[in-house]
């Protein structure tokens, strides 16, 4: 018979508490980095939530108000409350804000003429020598036939590249543009820079052949439609005054010789077309949805489309309140849950 040592299986004894107790640490280590994250993203998605609900409360107020509301050339008009309509950021309450931009003040791209886009573009970070494509491949995925522009893109081009042909009809979405040809590859460009929520696809025609809202219009806009930093700060800066909004708009025709391309001096109007976008204060979650007025329609004097639910890491710093009376939200349960699915 072998007999062990006492310090010999003292000394095992202790290996085996040593061992055990650092599996345990480790276990609840574990266990408690599971709870954290477990408890941030409850929390998470109770902010989430929170602010989809302030969200949609939020769009029942815009809806309400704005069918109401008088269109001027940059802004809406209750005869007491002006409300912006150049994507001015407005606080809702303490989970989320608001922006209104007129859709007559962004590119159609749908519509607009290579000249202007060719210029957006180059504002934009796109280099020079590729605007050409860019331009040709969105004319090609837009318009009816199967006939490839010199340096456009057609059903073979995108068939090579693994990639669903052209629908040959014009954008139903703004998102749809990153499934032409070429556009994707740009779309962080697009967004460094602040472009990608200066075009649009639906509304009236809001380019050369009509005009384009210059009060309304954001500063990649303005850069494209030939105005230098110096200008655009003059007509921002002019906005919300009703009366230097017409005189900039006079004095930026006259100065550029545009005979009138840009809208407002003459009448020009806030289009019934809007795109909203709600934030959060400091959360990472933004609504955008497009909303139509037609306040002549009793039955529907306003509609919602393209409504989404995105993330970005931005915060919004301090905001005034709207200036609208507060309206009793009209929003239920249901509503809520379905933005919680995107």
């Amino acid at each position: 018979m072998v007999t062990i040592p006492r310090y010999r299986s003292q000394g095992f004894a202790l290996a085996a508490v040593l061992w055990l107790m650092a599996g345990l640490s480790i276990v609840v280590v574990l266990v408690a980095d599971a709870a954290k994250t477990s408890a941030e993203r409850v929390a998470q998605l109770r902010e989430r939530t929170e602010f989809i609900q302030s969200a949609l409360s939020g769009r029942a107020q815009a809806e309400y108000w704005l069918s109401g509301a008088r269109p001027r050339t940059a802004d809406f008009f209750d005869g007491a409350a002006v409300v912006m309509a150049d994507n001015t950021p407005y606080r809702i309450d303490a989970n989320s804000t608001i922006s209104i931009q007129d859709h007559g003040g962004l590119i159609d791209l749908n519509t607009v003429n290579s000249e202007l886009l060719t210029s957006f573009l180059a504002g934009c970070g796109i280099s020079v020598d590729k605007t050409p494509f860019l331009i040709d491949a969105l004319a090609d995925y837009t318009d009816s036939d199967n006939l490839q522009r010199l340096n456009g893109a057609e059903r073979d081009t995108y068939t090579a590249e693994g990639k669903p042909p052209p629908r040959n009809s014009p954008l139903l979405s703004e998102s749809e543009v990153w499934d032409v040809y070429g556009w994707g590859s740009y779309r962080a460009t697009f967004e460094r820079s602040g472009c990608d929520r200066s075009f649009t696809i639906p509304g009236e025609t809001t380019m050369l052949g009509n005009s384009l809202n210059l009060a309304t219009a954001p500063a990649p806009v303005l850069k494209a439609a030939g105005l230098n930093d110096e200008l655009i700060e003059d007509v921002v800066t002019a906005r919300g005054d009703p009366v230097k909004v017409a005189e900039r708009i006079a004095q930026n025709n006259a100065l550029l010789g545009t005979g009138g391309m840009f809208g407002g001096a003459g009448g020009k109007q806030v289009q019934k077309v809007l795109r909203v976008t709600h934030r959060h204060p400091t959360g990472p979650w933004r609504m955008t949805y497009t909303l139509t007025l037609d306040p002549e329609n009793d039955d529907r004097p306003w509609s919602i489309s393209q409504p989404l639910v995105t993330s970005e890491a931005v915060s919004v710093g301090k905001l005034p309140p709207l200036p609208w009376p507060n309206q009793p939200p009209a929003t239920t349960p249901s509503d809520v849950s379905r933005f919680l699915s995107f």
